[in-house]
């Protein structure tokens, strides 16, 4: 083996590896998304359903894990909305449910680049692997001086 084609051999077994640890942070991404697009879309339902509702009537609520819980709605028209770090406000029914719409079309089109993004480095991967056996086997096949055949 050249040093050329032990250093090209290197530098793409680096990138191959580089590119194995990206896809799976991807991958990590693409699911926490599709896990926060399942919660939005849950809360949207479940905001629709409320719209519908007339004070002092009762209702199933899905509170995750496909568990629901009877409540009596004591006024239809407010939800309390979490904003994070323990922070809650109150608004309309109408607002929460275009603040989540909104939330749940940035997500889908979060998941959507990244989604071309993880393909595109799949093909990548799939060049330097291609790439690497090649090389691998090219040197294999080159014998080094002296060991010629008889």
């Amino acid at each position: 083996m050249t040093e050329e084609q032990q250093k090209l051999l290197q530098r793409i077994y680096t990138e191959q590896q580089m590119t194995e640890s990206n896809l799976g942070l991807m991958q990590q991404r693409l699911e926490a998304i599709q896990a926060y697009l399942t919660n939005y879309r849950s809360g949207l339902m479940v905001l629709k359903e409320i719209e519908t509702k007339e004070k002092e009537e009762e209702m199933l609520i899905n509170v995750g894990g496909s568990i629901f819980v009877e409540a009596k709605l004591v006024n239809p028209g407010k939800v309390t909305r979490g904003l994070g770090s323990g922070i809650r406000i109150e608004q309309s029914v109408v607002t929460a449910k275009e603040v989540v719409s909104e939330a749940v079309e940035s997500l889908e089109q979060q998941y959507e680049k990244l989604a071309q993004e993880y393909q595109s480095l799949l093909q990548r991967a799939s060049v330097l692997n291609t790439q690497f056996q090649q090389l691998a086997a090219q040197i294999q096949s080159v014998k080094p001086p002296g060991e010629e055949e008889e």
